[in-house]
């Protein structure tokens, strides 16, 4: 959303699966550990299966995969608001936090703090190492500049 790091769209086609991931820590966290909020779960769960199963099918689907891409990043319509895109966004960001925040009850605070390093770590390995294509809008190493192609052409 705030396209720090971005993968080629061409690599983020293959990124499907967090889709069911990203669904599944919802679902365990409101309906197996929590008990709570499962209406909100739920229509988290309708938005990502729908993007699982549509996956490069439907317009809607395709749309998400390309401005979620650093493909996006160089098209001419880079600089256009697309508020249905971005209110989804925000919309998996917030229920992400009401499940982090409801979950962090039931944890110490040796635990949370445990949790928050051990995800930040990972996050900054995944996204960082070079071996991966996860690069910057502003500065993209060449070998990932050659993955990229503009969506205008």
């Amino acid at each position: 959303m705030f396209r720090v790091r971005q993968l080629p769209r061409k690599d983020f086609v293959r990124m499907r699966f967090y889709f069911l991931v990203d669904t599944l820590t919802v679902f365990l966290s409101s309906f197996v550990v929590l008990g709570k909020l499962q209406w909100l779960s739920g229509i988290q769960l309708i938005q990502h299966l729908y993007y699982y199963l549509m996956w490069e099918k439907t317009d809607a689907a395709k749309k998400i995969v390309s401005w979620s891409s650093l493909d996006w990043t160089r098209s001419t319509r880079y600089k256009e608001w697309h508020i249905w895109s971005i209110l989804g966004t925000l919309f998996d960001v917030f229920v992400h936090m009401v499940m982090c925040i409801l979950l962090s009850h039931q944890l110490t605070t040796v635990q949370i703090i445990s949790s928050l390093l051990i995800a930040q770590s990972w996050l900054i390995y995944v996204l960082n190492v070079p071996k991966y294509a996860w690069s910057s809008p502003w500065a993209t190493p060449k070998w990932v500049e050659k993955r990229i192609k503009p969506l205008d052409k």
